[in-house]
């Protein structure tokens, strides 16, 4: 049989047992199907990575820096004031896929700022810096109501941009070349409507050193 003919087969009888279930499996069979196109997309972008990288590049990740690991030792300030902001690590789902997360509430005026000292070990050629953006689910925001995620490095503004829907979007930005030096990164969140819904998240931020094998 052709494998196009298997293929659909497959989905017609996928079809007729999803019509027999109840309106709370589907309701569960519909975020499990999001957890898998989001694995899909996932897995996808970490191969287009890998081809950017290269073969050589690829074999010699040496060191990582786990953002959520170390969050007890990152410094939590908010710009102006911390009325409402909330800074803390936890399980957050984005568009019904569940990630742990770096939460980042805005305050009711500035940002939120989660500021990390890292050293980077000293025979590193290449800083790659990987995460994910999301709001979580169930917030509100509409209309012109945007939150600002920006990375700041050294003080230096490295990446940024605004958000408004749920759903997670994966990055992975170069670093400048800060081989044995003490690199100062801020993760910053900002209302840019009502704060009451910029449930802003960061999922699984990693920063990744490439280079010579020790």
């Amino acid at each position: 049989m052709p494998q196009t003919d298997i293929r659909q087969e497959t989905i017609d009888g996928i079809v007729r047992r999803i019509s027999d279930l109840n309106e709370q499996s589907l309701a569960q069979l519909s975020q499990y199907i999001s957890f898998l196109k989001w694995q899909e997309e996932l897995w996808h972008s970490l191969l287009d990575d890998e081809r950017a990288l290269g073969d050589a590049e690829r074999d010699q990740l040496l060191w990582q820096f786990d953002f959520l690991e170390m969050f007890p030792s990152a410094r939590k300030i908010s710009t102006r004031t911390p009325d409402m902001m909330e800074i803390k690590v936890a399980p957050a789902t984005c568009g019904m896929v569940q990630q742990m997360a770096l939460w980042e509430h805005p305050p009711v005026s500035g940002s939120a700022v989660c500021e990390y000292t890292v050293q980077a070990p000293t025979n590193l050629e290449r800083l790659r810096l990987s995460f994910g953006i999301g709001i979580r689910d169930g917030s509100l925001m509409s209309g012109d109501n945007l939150c600002a995620f920006r990375i700041f490095v050294n003080g230096v503004r490295l990446w940024s941009t605004t958000k408004q829907t749920s759903s997670w979007e994966r990055m992975m930005i170069d670093l400048p070349s800060l081989a044995g030096q003490e690199i100062v990164i801020q993760f910053l969140t900002d209302a840019l409507g009502d704060n009451r819904w910029n449930w802003a998240v960061w999922a699984e931020p990693v920063l990744l050193g490439y280079g010579s094998e020790l």
